[in-house]
């Protein structure tokens, strides 16, 4: 049972941090009118798509329905007719990690990173999804990396403070990074979250 509570643990942390902390403007957006998950359809309809704007509008119509898999197909054919790589991992991420397919997800950004190692936005989508795995050490290093980067980002230190008391350890790590977070975001959407983990870890 406590294997199965920490497992469910990692997962709503990666699928929380994936949707709330990184991609929220565009979760809304898919979202926004969610349905059951439909059956592959006609594939030869996909073929016929050209425009990587086109593609990325039908990608987004079906993730609205909640017919992630079809969004999928859409936002990897933008990708092969040219559209910003950036713009379609992070909607490929979202719409995998809607349906908790984490590795598949973390496919996609692992595929990505090989590509532009110096996106530290996808990077942090990695780690999330790491933990979401249950892969807790893969994510605290990738979230250091990420800090070695970008050490003003307030969310990464709440992340990498949820990570480390996962992980039972450096607790007092986990504090500093909490303190840091409301330090950086004082009315951020975790600064209650983290003052509450500060109180109960106070002597």
């Amino acid at each position: 049972a406590g294997q199965r509570q920490a497992t469910a643990g990692h997962q709503e942390l990666g699928t929380t941090l994936m949707t709330r902390l990184i991609f929220l403007p565009l979760v809304l957006l898919l979202t926004s009118a969610c349905a059951e998950n439909q059956a592959v359809r006609d594939q030869a309809t996909l073929k016929h798509e050209v425009s990587p704007r086109e593609l990325l509008r039908k990608g987004d119509a079906s993730a609205s329905l909640g017919d992630m898999t079809r969004a999928e197909q859409y936002y990897v054919l933008a990708r092969r007719a040219g559209a910003d790589e950036h713009e379609v991992v992070k909607r490929l991420l979202v719409v995998c990690a809607s349906d908790q397919r984490y590795p598949v997800a973390l496919e996609y950004a692992e595929q990505h990173l090989r590509r532009h190692p110096t996106d530290v936005e996808v990077r942090f989508a990695t780690a999330t999804l790491e933990a979401a795995l249950g892969d807790l050490a893969a994510a605290r290093d990738m979230m250091l990396e990420v800090l070695r980067e970008k050490p003003t980002w307030a969310e990464v230190h709440y992340a990498l403070g949820s990570v480390l008391r996962q992980m039972g350890e450096q607790l007092q790590l986990a504090d500093q990074h909490d303190l840091e977070y409301l330090k950086l975001s004082p009315q951020g959407s975790y600064a209650e979250a983290a003052r509450d983990r500060l109180r109960r870890n106070s002597p």
